[in-house]
Parts: structure tokens; C-alpha cells; sequence
């Protein structure tokens, strides 16, 4: 798997892995055999899917279906990369017990066919594109592996909004997504955005641990919402190697942060490309609370 370097609008480079006939790209510490092992990983009849396009809250989201399906906060401390189906060799993944929360960033069609076969419950989790964008920039200007030290104008113009990422296009992955849910009403997804699940999550818990088949009750779930509460994660998860010693992955978890970031014609670049991208789209994109 070959490794390149993508300039940003001032030649400030992202090192990115590509993989496939598709020139799909992946993290940098992405391996070239786990993701062409990807669509064979065996699937197990108790596993769920969480999949969304990067800085979605996949990391909160994740952490707060692994304590459902345990039903109980009071679980081995686990990390979420270590059921991250690209990134994870298949023997490691094997090891892990069962009710695996596996996760990924790739599109539909990569999965493993029994996912595809609609064999095992999915949740997809979506987050409004500003809050993503802004996410993603810190994600890729602090830590390591990217080698990526640009400005967010810079970033924001050649990388995010050309599909220049990791992953690709935010609103390829997202339209890409949207088919498949329109295609397959047969398959067990559970959709929600990261704004609902702030602004009303321990609803939102309570939903997903129905279609979890979970056996918390409502004190369990008042319990694993505390527990996973963006402080609480903050000083219990694993911190990722960056530049500045900033924690990354659990950096602000805000709704409307893009505000602090974007300039109006910014805003308004971005408010022209979701109308011609995501028109007649179930998707409806929140940007405060």
C-alpha cells in the first residue's frame, strides 16, 4: 500500500495511505493486508456495526453501545480502534468476546458480506459537515501519524472539501450511505445524528438500547450517560500521540464549534455545497443546539 503525501492550498502535505483499484485512502498506519481483508473478516451472529464518516462522535457513541451490551458501566476498559475492522488484523479481531461493537469508516460495499446480507444489527451514526470539517483538521494537524501541520483555510479549501482525506468526500460517503438505507429498508440500521444524541441523549440511549436488545434499565442507562459523559471520557481513555499533548480524539465534543473556526464566506462556501450535495436528502444537518 503506497504511501503519499497530499498538499494542502499552501503545499503543507498529509501523509495518507491509498489501497485498491479505487485509490481508497486510509490512515496512514493503516496495514495493505488488513484492508484487503475487510470483506472476509468472519462475522458473528452477536456482532453490531457502527460505522460513520471520521469525527462523527464515533468514539462516544461506541463507548456508550459497548456499555449497553453489557448492561452495566462496570466493564473492562476497552478502546474503540482495537474493533476497528481497517485496522485491526482479522486475528486480533478474532480474540476479542463476544458482542463486538466492530466499527469502521469505509463505505457499505467494503464490508463483510454478512454484513451486506443485513445478518447483523448496524447503527450509523452522521454529524452536521462544519463541526466534521473543523474535527478533522485538528485531528489531521495534531496528530503524528499524519505528519500534517497546516492552517484550517488551507486545509479546509484543498483537503476537506475535494474528498482529499482520509476516507474521501464527506458527502460521497454520506449520499453513498443514503442509497444503501433507501435501497435495503430490510436492513438492521439504527440511525442517528450526533446533535440529537447531545441534545437529548438519554433518550437516544434508551432508543438504541431497544434496538440493542439491551437489558439495561432506565438507572443503568442514567449510569452509562454519566459514564460517558465527554469529561469522564476525557480522563479515562487512552490519549493519542499528537504534537501539542492535546487529547485529540476527545478534544471539545461540541455542538457549533465550526463557529469559532469558520469565516462567513467560509460558512457560506460550505452552505452552497451541502444545497447542490445532500438536496432531497433524509439527512438533515443540525449546526447549533
Amino acid at each position: 500500500m503506497p504511501v503519499i503525501r497530499v498538499p494542502d492550498a499552501a503545499g503543507k502535505t498529509l501523509l495518507l495511505m491509498e489501497y485498491g483499484e479505487e485509490r481508497f485512502r486510509a490512515p496512514p498506519m493503516a496495514e495493505e493486508e488488513v484492508m484487503k481483508d475487510i470483506h472476509n473478516i468472519p462475522i458473528r451472529d452477536d456482532d453490531v456495526i457502527l460505522c460513520s464518516y471520521p469525527k462523527a462522535g464515533c468514539h462516544w457513541l461506541w463507548e456508550i453501545a459497548y456499555m449497553l451490551r453489557a448492561g452495566t458501566t462496570k466493564v473492562k476498559e476497552m478502546e474503540k480502534i482495537k474493533y476497528m475492522m481497517e485496522l485491526t488484523p482479522q486475528d486480533e479481531l478474532n480474540k476479542l468476546p463476544p458482542k463486538r461493537i466492530l466499527n469502521s469508516h469505509t463505505f457499505f460495499r467494503q464490508l463483510p458480506q454478512k454484513v451486506q446480507d443485513g445478518k447483523v444489527k448496524m447503527i450509523f451514526l452522521y454529524r452536521n459537515p462544519k463541526d466534521v470539517a473543523v474535527s478533522f483538521y485538528n485531528h489531521h494537524n495534531k496528530l503524528y501519524a499524519y505528519e500534517y501541520q497546516g492552517e484550517f483555510a488551507d486545509h479546509f479549501t484543498e483537503l476537506f472539501l475535494k474528498g482529499e482525506t482520509d476516507y474521501g468526500d464527506f458527502f460521497t460517503y454520506t449520499r453513498d450511505w443514503e442509497r444503501v438505507m433507501d435501497s435495503r429498508p430490510d436492513l438492521p440500521i439504527f440511525m442517528l445524528s450526533y446533535e440529537e444524541l447531545h441534545a437529548d441523549t438519554f433518550n437516544k440511549v434508551k432508543e438504541l438500547a431497544k434496538f440493542l436488545g439491551s437489558s439495561a434499565d432506565d438507572d443503568t442507562i442514567h449510569e452509562i450517560v454519566d459514564k460517558c459523559s465527554f469529561g469522564s471520557m476525557q480522563e479515562r481513555k487512552v490519549k493519542a500521540e499528537t504534537w501539542t499533548g492535546e487529547d485529540i480524539m476527545y478534544r471539545k465534543g461540541k455542538v457549533g464549534d465550526w463557529k469559532n473556526w469558520f469565516t462567513v464566506a467560509q460558512s457560506e462556501m460550505m452552505d452552497q455545497l451541502i444545497d447542490k450535495e445532500m438536496k432531497g436528502s433524509r439527512f438533515q444537518f443540525q449546526y447549533t443546539l
